[in-house]
């Protein structure tokens, strides 16, 4: 009888470890899968940046320049798709869901901006120009917020 208690006991603590270690595995997976979230936002929005200033520079042509411009926002709207999926699932800790729905937020920040983008580029207007100016600004607000980057 003393060694099917045991038995019992031991089964159960290696189950309990094992839980314990897949849930720390989780808690590994997600802060990785935030950390490159976050610098996708980043360098989303830096890239957007660049392209901007490349094309006031007169380094692409409208063209090239909204070629680039549709492939950000295409990216862009495939991984807000993705984390509207993941949020929808309910699958996540509440402070997870939180800032998959965060992220998802500033992804729309980020669209803006590279929409206000593609209308510069498609205009040259300076109204529209002073439009993206006013979304980029305001994406790089919200993404220092999410990433609790301090200026």
């Amino acid at each position: 009888m003393t060694s099917k208690l045991l038995i019992a006991l031991v089964s159960a603590l290696v189950l309990a470890s094992a839980s314990v270690r897949a849930a720390e595995g989780d808690t590994v997976l997600l802060n990785t899968l935030g950390y490159t979230t976050g610098q996708s936002v980043l360098l989303t929005h830096m890239a957007v940046g660049t392209l901007a200033d490349a094309f006031a520079g007169k380094a692409y042509k409208s063209d090239q320049a909204t070629t680039f411009i549709t492939t950000y926002i295409n990216v862009t709207k495939g991984m807000k798709e993705q984390m509207t999926k993941l949020v929808d699932a309910d699958t996540l800790s509440k402070s997870d869901s939180q800032f998959v729905q965060n992220t998802i937020d500033v992804l729309d920040l980020v669209l803006r901006e590279a929409n206000d983008l593609k209308d510069y580029i498609a205009s040259g207007k300076q109204s529209d120009a002073k439009a993206y100016d006013s979304s980029r600004q305001k994406a790089l607000r919200e993404i220092k917020t999410l990433l609790s980057i301090k200026d």
